[in-house]
């Protein structure tokens, strides 16, 4: 076996280190792949679910300024309690059933599906027929006005002014005129007629007009 000798040269070598910017770049690389498959996995089962922008009262009607559509991870039985971000246009309009504060999670329990009555009102409900100017664009909290068409076939046909203003109640469909979407959900059928909220004086008024023609009804823009 040969000897070993330790050189000059080779006793003041220095010893061999690390590249420590070698190893902060892997550790960097490890963390980021990491974070990623984290991130992923934490996302990929998130569902859009709408959000209260902002804190308010019971009774508050909703505008598209008070909602917006958050993607959270929620388990099949919270997320069926919730209102998903595809309806958030249905809910404007509605008015709420209890207060929600600010990046509260909507369910459906807390929207009313119509708009309170006042003090003195009533609901009374009227039919409306297929040729309807906006029946079918109607919902509730829509503002319109109800006219009666007189002396229908004849040649003193005329129209005349009901209601000049009040608010849709309830909306009712046909149901038989419903139709399957290639999504697998349905749509509604023809509006077959409409609660409206009415005083006694304009339920009398309705009533009387509802039995002399046929009623129609055309959407108002809302007060400001």
């Amino acid at each position: 076996m040969a000897d070993s000798f330790l050189t000059p040269s080779r006793a003041l070598r220095p010893p061999r280190r690390l590249d420590v910017r070698l190893v902060l770049g892997f550790v960097v690389m490890v963390l980021t792949t990491a974070g990623s498959i984290i991130f992923w996995g934490l996302t990929s089962d998130a569902r859009p679910v709408v959000l209260a922008t902002r804190d308010l009262p019971a009774l508050a009607v909703l505008t598209p300024a008070d909602l917006t559509v958050a993607h959270l991870r929620l388990d099949d039985t919270t997320y069926q309690e919730t209102i998903p971000g595809a309806d958030l246009a249905s809910l404007v309009g509605k008015p709420l059933a209890e207060p929600v504060h600010a990046h509260q999670v909507l369910v459906r329990a807390q929207v009313a599906p119509r708009p309170p009555l006042a003090v003195d009102q009533m609901a009374m409900t009227i039919p409306i027929g297929p040729e309807a100017s906006v029946g079918g664009r109607l919902r509730p909290g829509d503002q319109v006005q109800v006219l009666v068409t007189l002396n229908k076939g004849k040649p003193d046909v005329r129209a005349a002014v009901v209601l000049d203003r009040v608010s849709v109640y309830d909306v009712g469909y046909d149901t038989r005129g419903g139709v399957i979407t290639p999504d697998g959900t349905s749509s509604q059928g023809a509006v077959r007629w409409l609660t409206l909220a009415v005083t006694p004086e304009q339920s009398r008024r309705l009533a009387e007009a509802k039995g002399s023609g046929d009623l129609d009804v055309t959407l108002l823009p809302p007060l400001r």
